[in-house]
C-alpha cells in the first residue's frame, strides 16, 4: 500500500494515541485524570511557600541596604579626630623605647587606644608611683607626670579623664572606714593636681574616678603590684560633618 507525499506528512504530524492503562497497578483514563487533578492541587498548596520565601529574601535585602546606608551616614557625620592623639601616641612610644635603651630607669607607661581615645597607664614599676598605703607621689613619679603634662599640652583641646586603681591588698592604714576605694580616688586626684601644677588647664580634666581593686589589670593575680596604676585617657573632640561631608566644626565632649 502506497501513500502519497501529502498523506505521509499528515501521518507524521498526527500524535500517536496512548493506549489506556488498565490492569493491576495501572490507571485507566478516569483514574489518570483524577490523579493529575490531585497533583495540581498539591502543587498549588506548596506554591505559596516559594512566594513567601522570595518575599522574606527581598525584605531582608531591603533592611540590610537601609542598615548600611544608616551606618555609613552616622560614621560620615561624626568621627573621632585622631590628628593629634596619633602623633602623641607615637611620641610617647618613642620616649618609652629610648628609656629602655638608655641608662635611665624605664618609663613604666603603657600607651594604647581605647574606645574613648588615647589611654596612658602609669604602672607601679620597680619604683612605686605612690608611697605605700598613701597618695603622696614619689620623686620618680613627679618627673613622669611632668613629662606627661608636657605631652598632653600638645593637644590642648582634648579633655582628660583620670582613673585610679589599687591592688587587692586590704588597706593597712588603721582606719576601718578607709578602704582601697578611698585610696584609689585620692591617688587619682593627686594625679590631677600634679598635671595642673605642670600647666594642664583645670577645665580639661572632666572626670576623676577611683575604682579601688574592682578592675585589676591582672585578674588572675589581683594582689600583684602592677594592678596599682593611674590611667589618663586623652579624649579627642568629634568632627561633625554635614550631609555633603564637609566639616562644620568640632564638638567637645562634655564629661
Amino acid at each position: 500500500m502506497k501513500f502519497s507525499e501529502t498523506e505521509l506528512k499528515s501521518l507524521e504530524a498526527a500524535p500517536v494515541p496512548l493506549p489506556p492503562k488498565t490492569g493491576h497497578g495501572k490507571l485507566d483514563a478516569p483514574q489518570r485524570k483524577g490523579y493529575k487533578k490531585r497533583q495540581k492541587k498539591h502543587l498549588g498548596h506548596g506554591a505559596w511557600k516559594l512566594v513567601y520565601a522570595d518575599f522574606v529574601t527581598v525584605l531582608m535585602a531591603f533592611f540590610i541596604v537601609v542598615w548600611v546606608m544608616l551606618f555609613d551616614n552616622i560614621s560620615n557625620r561624626e568621627k573621632v579626630d585622631l590628628s593629634c592623639i596619633q602623633p602623641l601616641a607615637e611620641s610617647l612610644q618613642k620616649q618609652i623605647k629610648t628609656s629602655e635603651t638608655s641608662n635611665s630607669e624605664k618609663i613604666p607607661l603603657q600607651v594604647d587606644f581605647s574606645s574613648d581615645g588615647l589611654r596612658l597607664t602609669l604602672l607601679d614599676g620597680n619604683t612605686p608611683t605612690f608611697q605605700s598605703g598613701g597618695s603622696k607621689l614619689s620623686n620618680f613619679a613627679v618627673t613622669q607626670f611632668q613629662m606627661l603634662a608636657t605631652q598632653l599640652n600638645t593637644c590642648p583641646t582634648h579633655q582628660v579623664r583620670i582613673e585610679g586603681y589599687t591592688d587587692a591588698e586590704p588597706y593597712q592604714g588603721g582606719q576601718s572606714s578607709y578602704t582601697n576605694w578611698e585610696l584609689s580616688i585620692e591617688r587619682a586626684n593627686t594625679a590631677r593636681r600634679e598635671l595642673i601644677t605642670h600647666n594642664v588647664e583645670i577645665k580639661r580634666v572632666g572626670q576623676v574616678i577611683g575604682y579601688g581593686d574592682s578592675v585589676p589589670a591582672l585578674p588572675d593575680d589581683p594582689k600583684n603590684a602592677l594592678n596599682r596604676r593611674i590611667s589618663i585617657t586623652v579624649i579627642p573632640p568629634k568632627v561633625v560633618k554635614n550631609e555633603n561631608g564637609k566639616v562644620n566644626g568640632n564638638s567637645s565632649q562634655n564629661m
